[in-house]
């Protein structure tokens, strides 16, 4: 009950807050890195081990936003 209506109620606002201040484009690279934090936060406090699977999936989501931000970079240069 609490994370059905209380947690995603609160998520649901401060995302919404956030995009109001940072942009819809800004704010999804933050939703983006998303995984990474969670990595980081279960190898630091659930003591779980870094796997193949964690290093391919940062690495895909790091050159990806890479990706992404130089495709931003180079339109605005252009326009």
């Amino acid at each position: 009950m609490y994370l059905g209506l209380i947690a995603s109620a609160i998520c649901f606002v401060t995302w919404n807050y956030a995009i109001k201040i940072l942009g819809a484009t800004k704010s999804s690279v933050y939703i983006y890195l998303n995984p990474l934090i969670t990595i980081l936060f279960s190898v630091m406090f659930l003591s779980e081990h870094i796997t193949t699977y964690m290093v391919i999936g940062t690495v895909l989501i790091v050159t990806g936003l890479l990706i992404s931000e130089m495709r931003d970079k180079r339109a605005k240069k252009l326009s």
